[in-house]
Protein backbone atom coordinates (compact mmCIF):
# COMPACT_ATOMS: atom_id res chain seq x y z
CA UNK A 1 0.00 0.00 0.00
CA UNK A 2 1.37 3.40 -0.93
CA UNK A 3 1.86 6.16 1.63
CA UNK A 4 -0.96 8.14 0.01
CA UNK A 5 -3.37 5.20 0.20
CA UNK A 6 -2.38 4.57 3.78
CA UNK A 7 -3.17 8.19 4.69
CA UNK A 8 -6.52 8.05 2.91
CA UNK A 9 -7.42 4.84 4.74
CA UNK A 10 -6.48 6.36 8.08
CA UNK A 11 -8.54 9.46 7.35
CA UNK A 12 -11.61 7.39 6.45
CA UNK A 13 -11.20 5.25 9.55
CA UNK A 14 -10.94 8.33 11.73
CA UNK A 15 -14.05 9.86 10.15
CA UNK A 16 -16.02 6.69 10.84
CA UNK A 17 -14.76 6.50 14.40
CA UNK A 18 -15.49 10.19 15.05
CA UNK A 19 -18.66 11.12 13.13
CA UNK A 20 -18.41 14.72 14.28
CA UNK A 21 -15.35 15.16 12.08
CA UNK A 22 -17.17 13.86 9.03
CA UNK A 23 -20.22 16.07 9.58
CA UNK A 24 -19.67 19.55 11.04
CA UNK A 25 -23.39 20.30 11.00
CA UNK A 26 -25.14 21.72 14.02
CA UNK A 27 -28.62 22.73 15.17
CA UNK A 28 -29.59 26.22 16.24
CA UNK A 29 -32.42 25.77 18.76
CA UNK A 30 -34.77 28.75 19.08
CA UNK A 31 -37.57 29.62 21.52
CA UNK A 32 -40.26 32.30 21.22
CA UNK A 33 -42.32 32.98 24.35
CA UNK A 34 -44.81 35.49 25.69
CA UNK A 35 -43.81 35.41 29.37
CA UNK A 36 -46.94 37.20 30.68
CA UNK A 37 -45.80 40.36 32.44
CA UNK A 38 -42.48 38.90 33.59
CA UNK A 39 -41.32 41.02 36.50
CA UNK A 40 -44.68 42.13 37.86
CA UNK A 41 -45.65 41.08 41.37
CA UNK A 42 -46.28 37.33 41.33
CA UNK A 43 -44.56 36.98 37.94
CA UNK A 44 -40.98 36.54 39.17
CA UNK A 45 -40.60 32.77 39.30
CA UNK A 46 -37.30 32.93 37.43
CA UNK A 47 -36.28 29.35 38.12
CA UNK A 48 -39.66 28.15 36.86
CA UNK A 49 -39.16 30.15 33.64
CA UNK A 50 -35.61 28.82 33.27
CA UNK A 51 -36.58 25.20 33.91
CA UNK A 52 -39.32 25.38 31.28
CA UNK A 53 -36.96 26.85 28.70
CA UNK A 54 -34.00 24.58 29.37
CA UNK A 55 -35.44 21.28 30.59
CA UNK A 56 -38.69 21.12 28.61
CA UNK A 57 -37.51 22.35 25.22
CA UNK A 58 -39.29 20.29 22.57
CA UNK A 59 -42.71 18.70 22.21
CA UNK A 60 -42.42 15.77 24.62
CA UNK A 61 -41.05 14.83 28.03
CA UNK A 62 -38.36 12.74 26.33
CA UNK A 63 -37.06 15.56 24.11
CA UNK A 64 -33.44 16.54 24.74
CA UNK A 65 -32.72 19.42 27.08
CA UNK A 66 -31.29 22.70 25.97
CA UNK A 67 -31.74 25.60 23.57
CA UNK A 68 -29.45 28.28 22.14
CA UNK A 69 -31.46 31.49 21.85
CA UNK A 70 -34.81 32.73 23.17
CA UNK A 71 -36.92 35.66 22.03
CA UNK A 72 -39.27 36.88 24.74
CA UNK A 73 -42.30 39.14 24.65
CA UNK A 74 -44.12 40.87 27.51
CA UNK A 75 -41.08 41.38 29.72
CA UNK A 76 -41.81 44.32 31.97
CA UNK A 77 -38.43 45.54 33.29
CA UNK A 78 -34.79 45.39 32.22
CA UNK A 79 -34.05 43.75 35.58
CA UNK A 80 -36.43 40.93 34.65
CA UNK A 81 -34.14 39.96 31.76
CA UNK A 82 -31.10 39.99 34.07
CA UNK A 83 -32.88 37.81 36.65
CA UNK A 84 -34.01 35.27 34.06
CA UNK A 85 -30.54 35.11 32.53
CA UNK A 86 -29.02 34.46 35.96
CA UNK A 87 -31.56 31.67 36.59
CA UNK A 88 -30.72 30.10 33.21
CA UNK A 89 -27.04 30.03 34.12
CA UNK A 90 -27.86 28.23 37.37
CA UNK A 91 -30.21 25.73 35.73
CA UNK A 92 -28.11 24.99 32.62
CA UNK A 93 -24.53 25.41 33.81
CA UNK A 94 -23.70 27.53 30.74
CA UNK A 95 -22.96 31.22 30.26
CA UNK A 96 -25.71 33.40 28.79
CA UNK A 97 -26.06 37.00 27.71
CA UNK A 98 -29.07 39.13 26.82
CA UNK A 99 -30.26 42.33 25.19
CA UNK A 100 -33.43 44.11 26.23
CA UNK A 101 -35.24 46.96 24.52
CA UNK A 102 -36.47 50.08 26.21
CA UNK A 103 -40.10 50.08 27.36
CA UNK A 104 -42.43 50.17 24.34
CA UNK A 105 -46.06 51.26 24.16
CA UNK A 106 -48.25 54.27 23.40
CA UNK A 107 -49.82 54.54 26.86
CA UNK A 108 -48.58 54.19 30.43
CA UNK A 109 -48.67 50.41 29.87
CA UNK A 110 -45.40 49.36 28.27
CA UNK A 111 -43.50 46.14 27.60
CA UNK A 112 -40.00 45.13 26.56
CA UNK A 113 -38.62 42.59 24.12
CA UNK A 114 -35.68 40.42 25.17
CA UNK A 115 -33.25 38.13 23.37
CA UNK A 116 -31.26 35.72 25.56
CA UNK A 117 -28.49 33.68 23.99
CA UNK A 118 -25.93 31.06 24.98
CA UNK A 119 -22.55 32.68 24.46
CA UNK A 120 -20.69 29.54 23.37
CA UNK A 121 -23.26 28.93 20.64
CA UNK A 122 -24.41 32.34 19.44
CA UNK A 123 -22.79 35.66 18.53
CA UNK A 124 -25.07 38.69 18.57
CA UNK A 125 -24.27 40.80 15.50
CA UNK A 126 -26.83 43.59 15.94
CA UNK A 127 -30.11 44.44 17.62
CA UNK A 128 -32.45 47.42 17.43
CA UNK A 129 -36.06 48.51 17.57
CA UNK A 130 -37.82 48.98 14.25
CA UNK A 131 -38.11 52.67 13.37
CA UNK A 132 -41.88 53.07 13.35
CA UNK A 133 -42.08 56.48 11.75
CA UNK A 134 -45.76 56.12 10.87
CA UNK A 135 -46.74 54.85 14.33
CA UNK A 136 -48.13 51.68 12.79
CA UNK A 137 -47.45 49.47 15.80
CA UNK A 138 -48.36 49.59 19.47
CA UNK A 139 -45.06 47.78 20.06
CA UNK A 140 -42.63 48.18 17.19
CA UNK A 141 -40.67 44.95 16.62
CA UNK A 142 -37.19 44.12 17.88
CA UNK A 143 -34.78 43.23 15.05
CA UNK A 144 -31.97 40.85 16.01
CA UNK A 145 -29.20 39.55 13.76
CA UNK A 146 -27.09 36.70 15.10
CA UNK A 147 -24.57 34.09 14.03
CA UNK A 148 -24.59 30.42 14.91
CA UNK A 149 -20.96 29.98 15.98
CA UNK A 150 -20.69 26.28 15.14
CA UNK A 151 -21.53 26.83 11.45
CA UNK A 152 -21.22 30.61 10.84
CA UNK A 153 -24.83 30.65 9.61
CA UNK A 154 -26.42 34.09 10.03
CA UNK A 155 -30.09 34.74 10.78
CA UNK A 156 -32.18 37.87 11.28
CA UNK A 157 -35.15 37.59 13.63
CA UNK A 158 -38.13 39.93 13.92
CA UNK A 159 -39.46 39.64 17.48
CA UNK A 160 -42.99 41.06 17.59
CA UNK A 161 -45.93 41.18 20.00
CA UNK A 162 -49.01 42.23 18.04
CA UNK A 163 -51.50 44.60 19.66
CA UNK A 164 -54.52 43.00 21.34
CA UNK A 165 -56.75 46.09 21.24
CA UNK A 166 -59.69 45.89 18.88
CA UNK A 167 -60.14 43.52 15.96
CA UNK A 168 -59.55 46.34 13.50
CA UNK A 169 -56.33 47.38 15.27
CA UNK A 170 -54.97 43.83 15.16
CA UNK A 171 -55.91 43.54 11.50
CA UNK A 172 -54.14 46.79 10.63
CA UNK A 173 -50.90 45.78 12.35
CA UNK A 174 -50.81 42.29 10.82
CA UNK A 175 -51.55 43.66 7.37
CA UNK A 176 -48.62 46.05 7.71
CA UNK A 177 -46.01 43.63 9.06
CA UNK A 178 -45.12 42.53 5.53
CA UNK A 179 -43.54 45.98 5.03
CA UNK A 180 -41.18 45.33 7.93
CA UNK A 181 -40.41 41.82 6.71
CA UNK A 182 -39.69 42.91 3.13
CA UNK A 183 -37.59 45.86 4.26
CA UNK A 184 -35.40 43.62 6.43
CA UNK A 185 -35.21 40.87 3.80
CA UNK A 186 -34.35 43.31 0.99
CA UNK A 187 -31.87 45.19 3.13
CA UNK A 188 -29.06 42.65 2.84
CA UNK A 189 -28.06 40.26 0.10
CA UNK A 190 -25.50 38.81 2.52
CA UNK A 191 -28.18 37.57 4.96
CA UNK A 192 -31.57 36.64 3.52
CA UNK A 193 -32.57 34.26 6.32
CA UNK A 194 -35.28 36.40 7.94
CA UNK A 195 -37.60 34.88 10.55
CA UNK A 196 -40.64 36.60 12.07
CA UNK A 197 -41.69 35.20 15.44
CA UNK A 198 -43.63 36.19 18.55
CA UNK A 199 -47.14 36.43 19.96
CA UNK A 200 -49.28 37.57 17.05
CA UNK A 201 -52.77 37.35 18.57
CA UNK A 202 -54.19 35.76 15.44
CA UNK A 203 -54.52 32.35 13.83
CA UNK A 204 -51.89 31.92 11.11
CA UNK A 205 -54.60 30.87 8.65
CA UNK A 206 -56.42 34.22 8.96
CA UNK A 207 -56.81 36.35 5.83
CA UNK A 208 -55.12 39.14 7.81
CA UNK A 209 -51.80 37.51 6.87
CA UNK A 210 -52.41 37.49 3.11
CA UNK A 211 -50.11 40.42 2.38
CA UNK A 212 -47.24 38.73 4.20
CA UNK A 213 -47.99 35.39 2.53
CA UNK A 214 -47.99 37.06 -0.89
CA UNK A 215 -44.45 38.34 -0.42
CA UNK A 216 -42.07 36.93 -3.02
CA UNK A 217 -40.55 34.42 -2.44
CA UNK A 218 -43.55 33.06 -0.52
CA UNK A 219 -43.64 33.51 3.25
CA UNK A 220 -45.21 30.60 5.14
CA UNK A 221 -45.80 29.85 8.80
CA UNK A 222 -44.55 27.14 11.12
CA UNK A 223 -46.47 26.28 14.29
CA UNK A 224 -50.17 27.04 14.42
CA UNK A 225 -51.01 24.92 17.46
CA UNK A 226 -53.15 26.33 20.24
CA UNK A 227 -50.67 28.01 22.59
CA UNK A 228 -52.73 30.18 24.95
CA UNK A 229 -54.09 28.66 28.17
CA UNK A 230 -57.54 29.61 29.44
CA UNK A 231 -58.70 29.71 33.08
CA UNK A 232 -59.43 25.97 32.93
CA UNK A 233 -55.81 25.31 31.90
CA UNK A 234 -56.90 24.15 28.46
CA UNK A 235 -55.23 25.24 25.23
CA UNK A 236 -57.37 27.88 23.54
CA UNK A 237 -55.85 29.93 20.68
CA UNK A 238 -53.09 29.54 18.05
CA UNK A 239 -51.37 32.90 18.47
CA UNK A 240 -47.62 32.12 18.51
CA UNK A 241 -45.83 31.42 15.23
CA UNK A 242 -42.69 31.42 13.12
CA UNK A 243 -42.86 32.93 9.61
CA UNK A 244 -40.14 32.79 6.94
CA UNK A 245 -39.34 32.16 3.29
CA UNK A 246 -38.51 28.48 2.88
CA UNK A 247 -36.56 29.18 -0.29
CA UNK A 248 -34.09 31.20 1.82
CA UNK A 249 -34.32 29.55 5.25
CA UNK A 250 -33.22 26.15 3.98
CA UNK A 251 -31.79 25.38 7.42
CA UNK A 252 -35.26 24.80 8.88
CA UNK A 253 -35.60 21.34 10.43
CA UNK A 254 -38.57 21.14 12.81
CA UNK A 255 -40.79 23.15 15.15
CA UNK A 256 -43.66 22.86 17.60
CA UNK A 257 -45.29 23.88 20.85
CA UNK A 258 -43.16 23.35 23.92
CA UNK A 259 -43.94 20.46 26.23
CA UNK A 260 -45.65 21.48 29.50
CA UNK A 261 -45.83 18.84 32.22
CA UNK A 262 -48.54 20.51 34.34
CA UNK A 263 -50.58 23.17 32.56
CA UNK A 264 -52.32 24.55 35.66
CA UNK A 265 -49.06 24.88 37.57
CA UNK A 266 -47.48 26.45 34.50
CA UNK A 267 -50.34 28.94 34.11
CA UNK A 268 -50.20 29.91 37.79
CA UNK A 269 -46.43 30.25 38.04
CA UNK A 270 -45.14 31.16 34.58
CA UNK A 271 -47.42 32.25 31.73
CA UNK A 272 -50.71 31.79 29.92
CA UNK A 273 -48.79 31.14 26.69
CA UNK A 274 -46.81 28.00 25.95
CA UNK A 275 -43.43 28.69 24.33
CA UNK A 276 -42.95 27.66 20.72
CA UNK A 277 -39.68 26.32 19.37
CA UNK A 278 -37.86 25.73 16.10
CA UNK A 279 -34.64 24.01 15.08
CA UNK A 280 -32.42 25.09 12.20
CA UNK A 281 -29.69 22.76 10.90
CA UNK A 282 -26.69 23.88 8.89
CA UNK A 283 -23.15 22.94 7.95
CA UNK A 284 -22.15 26.47 6.95
CA UNK A 285 -23.59 29.85 6.09
CA UNK A 286 -25.87 29.29 3.09
CA UNK A 287 -26.30 32.96 2.06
Amino acid sequence: MTVRNTLVSLALALALALPGLADAGSYLRVISWNTRHAGWSGETNWTTYANQMWKDFGNSASAGNGFDVAFLQEVMYSGSAASLTSALESVSGYDWSYKVTSAIGRSSYKERYVVIYRTDRVSLLSHYKWSDSGDRFEREPQIVKLRHKQTNADYTFINWHTIWGTTSQRKAEIEYIDNVFRSIQNGSTADEDVILLGDHNRNATSAYWNQLKNTSPAVTYKVNSDTTLNSSCNYANPYDHFWFQSSYVTEYSSSGRDYISNRCNFRSNASDHAPVWAKFYSNSDTD
